[in-house]
């Protein structure tokens, strides 16, 4: 199975997957969570195509696509957060995907790459790539972002990387013909997932002007990555 070290252990954890969805979108998180499945929808149009959710999780965005008319399937190594819904599900391994060639026409990724390490980074896509028929979407984390000031307090063991070093990592894949993206969240999620909800709309406003005049790097970066 593919290992992330720290970050696997932590997801593995019954008492976090059970809890997970519950400490992050209530109150503000609500917020966060309307917003990320706004501009998840408005970069996938999933109405009649095939969707590979790659570490679903507890599957709140395979819901999202899935209620969308996308035929979705999600896959993450943890078990324990796997949760069922409207999507099929599968316990799997990012690197190695258990998936035939080009079976889907999309695949997205959200909170995910910030577990790999730099040098997976290029198999990953890679292997997505091999199974993905047009494009692929997922999020960075930026390391020129407020995100900086707790990164090392969290325990997901994760990565902060810049748009250049992942663009050098994208233009080593022969697959990839075609490279967009496009900043969001100038606040972190974490502020984001401590505020009352209606202190959070507030702030969902401010955030959204910061990203519209780019004020500063934005927190996270959405990637599209179109195949061959």
């Amino acid at each position: 199975m593919f290992m992330f070290k720290e970050g696997q252990k932590w997801y593995r954890n019954e008492e976090v997957a059970d809890s997970y969805d519950q400490e992050r979108f209530t109150q503000g998180g609500v917020v966060l969570d309307k917003k990320e499945r706004e501009t998840l929808l408005s970069l996938v149009e999933p109405d009649g195509k095939k969707v590979l959710d790659i570490a679903t999780g507890t599957g709140r965005f395979a819901r999202t696509l899935s209620d969308n008319g996308g035929d979705v399937v999600g896959i993450d190594a943890s078990r324990e957060m796997l949760r069922g819904g409207e999507a099929e599900y599968v316990q799997g391994d990012a690197l190695r995907l258990p998936f035939k060639n080009k079976g889907f026409d999309v695949a997205v990724s959200m909170r995910f790459l910030h577990l790999l390490e730099e040098e997976q980074i290029i198999g990953f896509i890679e292997e997505v790539a091999r199974v993905t028929k047009n494009k692929f979407v997922f999020e960075s984390l930026h390391p020129m972002s407020l995100r900086i000031f707790y990164q090392w307090i969290l325990p997901q063991d994760s990565h902060l990387y810049s748009n250049s070093l992942l663009q050098k990592k994208f233009d080593q894949v022969d697959a990839v013909m075609k490279v967009k993206k496009e900043e969001k969240f100038a606040v972190p999620y974490g502020l984001y997932q401590r505020l009352p909800k209606d202190l959070a709309e507030e702030v969902s406003l401010v955030d959204d002007e910061l990203v519209d005049r780019h004020t500063g790097p934005a927190s996270t970066v959405y990637w599209e990555l179109y195949f061959e």
